[in-house]
């Protein structure tokens, strides 16, 4: 925040120039990595600020939540190094979680690979572990990173580096991992034992139920241009797909509790806002009351109830939930960088 602040006190002039004159100095906006929301916030700050003119804004803001999948896995664990890793514990500067995973996983590649595994390698792998990203689609999302530097794997090479991503991820953020591995287990059982659906309540109150069955197909034959046999989903069975409800359970049950989150932040928020995901956004001058407000919310959810084994009540796992126990999700209430 403190580079952010000084950036602006040392910009004052490029900022007052592009908002009196924005088509003259369109070579000094259009190169922002969001140009049109530059132009949009060097207008608004020189007429509230600058020149004190405008009284009163209605340009929104935006902060993301610091990979609020791991934040959410994170709070479920009581995990308290990936806390710090995604901001929910307070610090002077924003926490890398992706850039921590490539320097433990850097060793382990192929060595003319090393100088190269850097955080752009690896972060769609940690994004998507709260969406149970299995070793397949890391492959994709490692192969297209390297390519994009001029580098290409061969087949043993990408192995070698997804086994040592996700053996990275294992140390890095040990609760999410094993959160998720428990919770694919659980389903298992449960669907095994003949369950029929899965069904949970947020702190919100919204009652998610996740009815998956395997879907009835019908062959198509089409002879345009050639002969091509397909199968088409025409409708569902009355068997339960045990596969679908295991990559899709902790996923869906993340996304409920991302949605609570925010759903009971706003009840208490009296402002305009607009919601995209994770992402929240309001007018500059009501982000400090919003993002106290989302803070509260998280410490509430996590300090004063253990949903984790709230919830394997409700799927009646056989097991105990891996809930490290060494966090205290009251100490987001003084993180800078929860939502940034």
């Amino acid at each position: 925040m403190t580079d952010r602040l000084e950036w602006v006190r040392n910009n004052i002039t490029l900022i007052s120039r592009i908002a009196t004159d924005p088509i003259d100095s369109l070579p000094e906006w259009e190169v922002a990595e969001e140009p049109w929301q530059f132009l949009a916030s060097c207008d608004e700050y020189y007429h509230c600020v600058i020149a004190a003119d405008r009284h009163f804004t209605s340009l929104p803001i935006a902060v993301d939540a610091t990979c609020s999948g791991l934040q959410i896995l994170a709070g479920l664990a009581r995990d308290k190094s990936t806390a710090k890793l995604v901001n929910v514990l307070p610090g002077d500067k924003p926490q890398d979680a992706y850039k921590v995973v490539a320097e433990v996983a850097r060793d382990s590649v192929p060595e003319r690979l090393r100088d190269s595994l850097d955080r752009k390698k690896t972060k769609r792998c940690v994004m998507t572990i709260p969406y149970n990203a299995k070793p397949y689609s890391n492959r994709g999302y490692i192969k297209e990173a390297f390519l994009e530097d001029g580098l290409e794997l061969d087949k043993d090479e990408l192995t070698q580096v997804v086994k040592a991503v996700r053996a990275a991820m294992d140390v890095v953020v040990p609760g999410p991992m094993a959160v998720m591995k428990w919770i694919e287990s659980e389903v298992a059982a449960a669907v095994k034992r003949g369950v029929q659906y899965l069904e949970w309540v947020t702190p919100s109150g919204f009652v998610v139920h996740q009815k998956l069955n395997k879907k009835q197909y019908q062959s198509m034959e089409l002879k345009l241009l050639g002969r091509c046999k397909m199968n088409v989903a025409v409708g569902e069975t009355d068997k339960v797909d045990l596969t679908h409800h295991k990559n899709a359970t902790a996923p869906n049950l993340i996304h409920s509790l991302d949605a609570s989150l925010l759903h009971l932040s706003v009840l208490r928020f009296d402002a305009p806002i607009a919601l995209i995901h994770d992402s929240v956004l309001c007018r500059a001058t009501d982000m400090s009351t919003l993002s106290a407000i989302v803070r509260e919310t998280y410490m509430h959810l996590f300090a004063e109830h253990d949903y984790l084994r709230d919830f394997a009540r409700y799927i009646g796992a056989e097991s105990e939930p891996p809930i490290i126990g060494d966090l205290e999700p009251e100490t987001v209430i003084e993180s800078t960088y929860f939502f940034c």
